[in-house]
């Protein structure tokens, strides 16, 4: 206990250094307050007190002393502001062997930090100062370097806020910079044009522009940018009217290909030009007059081959040579060259018109032709061929006249490529997913991530992107799995729990510190770390959750996924927020529970499970496609099809949802509609032998029996043992009385299944037997006419 007279005497000594500290008399502050220390250690003899009034002590020097930083970062600001930069930084560093004896160590951090923070700003400053001196000497290559090469401190040092007034400060020095220099290149420009050398004028306004594109955005830049546009424009001009006029005087002296050449040099300068309205006025009057010199030549030269070209397409089965088809393409394309270079009139319009319905006649009918052996060798799992055929008839594709944006042809062949890449991955993938159920962690993540490396060579789709996130889940899930082996789940998550405990403790804390800088900054630091143990305990609940999905625990299952998400919302860090992808995977999850349940015949709840996938996510597909199939058991066609409408909404290659919107149509009876989808179908994948067959039913029940008889056979070919397909074949035959091709079909059919010839057996060995009886007699009949 501190004798009455001992804390009398604490206080006196601490009142006056507090004195010290209002008058600003830091050091004698100090002062008193070590005495304080000294008295302390002398007369408080009781080790807990002690300690206390030392470190209320040392805290009140430590206060004094970040006062005293306050006052000469002041006298900082006042030389920066008087652009003495070395008294600056010179008084920085007073600031700085101050800081270093403040004991506390979070304050000590906090004021370096300050300190520090402000020395690298007014480097900052002092060095645009720099470069401006430059500047201004005239010296403006080196001014703009330096310039750069502070504004990348400035960006790296106001990360943060990258609309910095220094920042913006620095980019119109820049900016004023090359305003100079652009206007000396103008000025050599303008004695150019007033000498009459108008190409050279031409290159040093061209020169000067460039150096106006290097502005950064700003009305300085924009008027700059215009003035040299037009000024350019009407060199351009210039050169225009002295071709047209040398083009005019050589037609008039019946010197027709000299007079072409100039018309064409007319245009070209005119092409030149930067898009303004007065570029498309002189377009407009140069091809007014040279559509008359131009056109007559280059016609002469492009109808012997676009001639030629069509001869070569009238042959019989031109498609199947490849030498054939270059050849006529290489035709039409010099002639669309040449037709390109005339000049703009109805004329030209009409050739252009032709000579691109060619192309994509020839090119369409070579894609065609390709595509369809590129199917039987996908039926055959022959894939290396198939993409071989399919990148020939993608070469071909690239030469149809329009752009890549609106290629159908094109982008169909790309999908197509990607669904035998797919089909290849998928091997993989089930290769991976055998090593994974074997717990051979490391083998199977290898795997996954061979069948990664084979999306490269996929064409960049949305159906790609998929299949990377989907092979990326696999491979997250195997390092998942792999550190939930090692440990009982259960122990891992009691670690996190202990550890919240202590950065809970810890939060509680860092609330209880005075400084608002350093509380804020603290507090901070400890949420980002409760963030990133609420990462990885979010880790470990979703890969529970996947497990217990896949021993068809779902009830367990999804509380894990409601858990995670819970703890997600509640991670402010944009670090570690929304980094696993918990609502992907509760999402598939719960697909393959109602997968299960259609199964099942539990079609209800299937549809419940589907509209939750569809609350965390508004446009996941397969959740619409599987509520449809469920419909579709029900035999509420009606809301199947609406469900399927949904699917094609957010995709519309979804060859699955055409083919089940098919089969709802034909229940209705709606028979059109229905072999519509179907063709979409088959449209968007043609290996998709379901569809074909689908497709071939609905042909039959419309007594379309040519047609229907050619989607069979497409099926087959697709999946030469579809029993179903060779059947109803075979019975497509007998509606057409042609009974021998009947019982070939039939026959192959009950080959392939047995159990489809139970019933009707029998029957086609009447019938064998019977057309036997009859051949025999005739013959007999024949034999004795």
């Amino acid at each position: 206990m501190v004798k009455k007279s001992d804390l009398k005497k604490l206080n006196s000594i601490m009142q006056e250094g507090n004195e010290f500290k209002n008058l600003r008399e830091y050091n004698n502050a100090v002062e008193k307050y070590l005495e304080a220390l000294r008295f302390v250690e002398e007369r408080v003899k009781e080790p807990e007190e002690r300690v206390d009034e030392t470190r209320n002590i040392k805290s009140q020097i430590d206060q004094v002393y970040s006062v005293k930083i306050i006052d000469i970062i002041d006298e900082a600001r006042n030389f920066i502001e008087k652009e003495d930069f070395d008294s600056a930084f010179n008084t920085f560093d007073e600031a700085a062997r101050i800081a270093d004896k403040i004991v506390d160590k979070d304050m000590n951090d906090y004021e370096v930090k300050e300190i520090s923070y402000l020395i690298n700003k007014t480097k900052i400053e002092e060095s645009l100062f720099q470069a401006v001196l430059v500047k201004n000497k005239q010296e403006l290559d080196k001014a703009i370097s330096m310039l750069n090469d502070t504004l990348d401190a400035a960006k790296d040092f106001y990360m943060e806020d990258l609309e910095d007034q220094m920042i913006k400060k620095i980019e119109d020095t820049i900016n004023q910079t090359y305003s100079s220099k652009a206007s000396t290149v103008m000025e050599r420009a303008n004695h150019f044009k007033s000498d009459g050398k108008i190409d050279d004028a031409l290159e040093e306004y061209q020169l000067a522009l460039e150096l106006v594109d290097n502005y950064f955005d700003s009305d300085l830049k924009n008027t700059d940018k215009q003035n040299l546009i037009n000024l350019i424009n009407q060199l351009y001009s210039e050169k225009i009217n002295t071709s047209m006029e040398a083009g005019k005087k050589l037609f008039e002296e019946s010197t027709f290909e000299d007079a072409a050449e100039k018309f064409e040099e007319a245009i070209s300068i005119s092409k030149k030009m930067y898009d303004t309205d007065y570029k498309k006025s002189e377009i407009q009057r140069v091809n007014s007059m040279a559509s008359v010199v131009l056109n007559p030549i280059y016609l002469d030269k492009i109808y012997p081959l676009f001639k030629k070209g069509k001869e070569l397409i009238r042959k019989d089965n031109f498609e199947e040579d490849i030498v054939v088809v270059n050849e006529a393409l290489d035709l039409f394309d010099k002639s669309l060259e040449l037709t390109e270079k005339m000049a703009d009139s109805n004329e030209k319009i009409e050739v252009l018109s032709e000579l691109t319905d060619y192309i994509k006649k020839t090119c369409k009918i070579r894609i065609k032709f390709i595509k369809e052996k590129s199917i039987q060798k996908i039926g055959q799992r022959d894939y290396e061929k198939a993409i071989n055929d399919l990148y020939a008839a993608i070469s071909v594709a690239k030469r149809l006249p329009i752009s890549g944006e609106t290629n159908e042809d094109l982008e169909d062949l790309k999908n197509t490529v990607n669904k035998v890449y797919l089909a290849q991955i998928e091997e993989v993938v089930r290769e991976g997913n055998v090593k994974l159920r074997n717990k051979n962690y490391d083998e199977a993540i290898k795997t996954f991530n061979k069948a990664l490396e084979m999306t490269n060579k996929m064409y960049l789709t949305q159906e790609m992107e998929e299949e990377i996130n989907r092979i990326k889940g696999l491979v997250y899930q195997a390092e998942l799995k792999d550190l939930v082996d090692r440990g009982d789940l259960s122990e891992e998550l009691q670690k996190f729990e202990k550890e919240l405990d202590k950065l809970n403790k810890k939060m509680d804390y860092a609330q209880t510190i005075d400084d608002p800088t350093r509380r804020f900054q603290e507090m901070e630091q400890i949420k980002k770390t409760i963030d990133e143990v609420f990462y990885s305990k979010i880790k470990l609940l979703v890969e529970q959750g996947v497990q217990l999905a896949e021993s068809e625990n779902f009830s367990e299952s999804f509380k894990n996924f409601e858990s995670a998400i819970n703890i997600n919302d509640s991670i402010k860090s944009p670090e570690f927020k929304n980094r696993i992808a918990i609502k992907y995977e509760y999402r598939l999850k719960l697909i393959d529970k109602a997968k299960l349940e259609i199964e099942r015949k539990i079609y209800d709840t299937a549809i419940l499970d589907c509209n939750k996938a569809i609350e965390l996510d508004s446009t996941h597909i397969d959740a619409y496609f599987y509520i449809g199939i469920a419909n579709n058991e029900k035999k509420e066609y009606n809301k199947a099809i609406e469900y399927f409408k949904k699917v094609i909404d957010l995709n519309p290659n979804h060859a699955k949802a055409w083919n089940h919107m098919g089969f709802s149509y034909e229940k209705l009876d709606q028979f059109d509609q229905a072999i519509d989808s179907y063709k979409i179908a088959v449209g968007f994948d043609s290996t998709y032998t379901l569809a074909h067959y689908n497709l071939a039913n609905a042909y039959k029940h419309e007594k379309q029996y040519e047609i229907a008889i050619e989607s069979y056979k497409i099926a087959t070919e697709i999946d030469p043992n579809y029993a179903l397909a060779w059947l109803f074949m075979g019975y497509t035959y007998l509606d057409k009385n042609d009974y021998h091709s009947a019982l070939q079909n039939l026959e192959k059919a009950i080959e392939i299944n047995p159990n489809l010839g139970k019933e009707i057996k029998s029957s086609i060995d009447t019938i064998k037997d019977s057309v036997g009886k009859l051949q025999k007699g005739l013959l007999e009949k024949f034999n004795n006419k």
